[in-house]
């Protein structure tokens, strides 16, 4: 009586060398897969040559970059005064799933427009929901927030 062919030598080395080819083909396509998905994800993320500001007590959410919301309740910006510095912190969520680090610039600015400072932090985004970004500053908690705070993406 003749084995079966999955018990015998050649079988057996068939066998595996298929497996091997559809480990092979699998990597291959997740790859592709993944840089494909990032491609396009990157693609709709801050270009910055081209800096848009809007004051924060006023942002809607950020359709240029995908949906980005600043999160404007109880306040649009938390202010604390440091023994060195001041930071603000502004609550973002990352509705339109940006991916990557990217940067956002901060401008405090007295009533009549003057620029006093400005801030700029690298973000890292997470794939999807809130976020927190601290900017710091150096002057007071009491001039930052007499004065306007624009938010650039």
């Amino acid at each position: 009586m003749k084995k079966p062919w999955l018990l015998t030598t050649r079988g057996q080395r068939a066998m595996m060398n298929l497996g091997w080819l559809a480990s092979v083909v699998s990597i291959i396509a997740l790859i592709g897969f993944t840089a494909l998905t990032d491609r396009s994800l990157e693609s709709r993320q801050l270009d910055p040559k081209n800096i848009d500001y809007c004051l924060i007590e006023n942002c809607q959410p950020i359709e240029k970059l995908a949906g980005l919301e600043l999160i404007k309740t109880p306040q649009a910006a938390s202010i604390t005064e440091g023994k060195w510095f001041t930071t603000v912190e502004l609550k973002f969520v990352n509705r339109g799933m940006l991916y990557g680090s990217r940067e956002l610039r901060l401008s405090v600015r007295s009533k009549n427009g003057n620029i006093i400072e400005m801030a700029k932090q690298i973000v890292q985004f997470p794939e999807k929901g809130p976020m927190v970004v601290q900017f710091t500053f150096t002057g007071t908690a009491a001039e930052l927030k007499k004065a306007d705070i624009y938010l650039g993406y």
